[in-house]
């Protein structure tokens, strides 16, 4: 009887250090789990992050001693081109770059633009129009709050089709321009336009042959 109750007792003080031994498997096991997830997750944050521009905030005046006036104008020159050309530039189906006009516009701007083009599109779809804005000279006027104005002239080239008569309609107009042009406060997402129009206002005078 003192045997048995001696292997039992053996036999309960082995089953202990099995169930400890699995135990700690078991936490082993859940630890590397944890590396190994977050290895993953880091690893995919650093491939994710590699596509984003470092974006520090940093104050106007800062801004403005890094840039001279001649570079910012150079960028406003620039942008206010392709700004005009990607509002401009239509075919039946509407602006041949559109995917651009809402990183290029804001606010007021953006809400005329798209009140125009969709009063227009009755029209362009109807006669097949084609339009080419031709941009010449434009003028950049900086303010003192780092905003700046410019006044762009050039011409705008259409072509369409009488609806009634099937016959090819060329036209040509003047183009007169004034846009107004901020500091782009969605830099971190919008990295390769450094400013935004909030206003515009164009006229195009026709051509008429002589």
């Amino acid at each position: 009887m003192a045997a048995a109750n001696d292997f039992n007792s053996m036999k309960g003080v082995s089953d202990l250090f099995i169930s400890k031994d699995k135990l700690a498997l078991f936490w082993f096991f859940m630890a590397c789990a944890c590396l190994v997830t977050t290895a993953w997750y880091l690893h995919r944050v650093a491939l994710e992050g590699r596509s984003r521009m470092l974006y520090v905030a940093i104050d106007q005046p800062i801004i403005d001693r890094l840039i001279t006036p001649d570079d910012r104008g150079v960028l406003i020159d620039y942008q206010a081109r392709l700004a005009l050309e990607s509002y401009l530039n239509r075919g039946p189906l509407g602006p041949l770059t559109g995917n651009r006009i809402p990183n290029l516009f804001v606010g007021d701007a953006l809400a005329a633009v798209a009140e125009d083009v969709n009063k227009d599109s009755y029209e362009f779809r109807s006669r097949e129009t084609h339009q080419l804005a031709e941009i010449g000279s434009i003028e950049v006027l900086h303010n003192d709050d780092g905003s700046a104005n410019t006044h762009a002239v050039g011409q705008v080239l259409r072509m369409s089709i009488d609806p009634v008569e099937g016959q090819v309609v060329n036209q040509s107009f003047f183009l007169k321009a004034n846009l107004t042009w901020v500091r782009n406060m969605r830099l971190r997402d919008v990295k390769r336009f450094p400013f935004v129009c909030t206003a515009i206002k164009y006229e195009l005078i026709e051509n008429l042959p002589k």
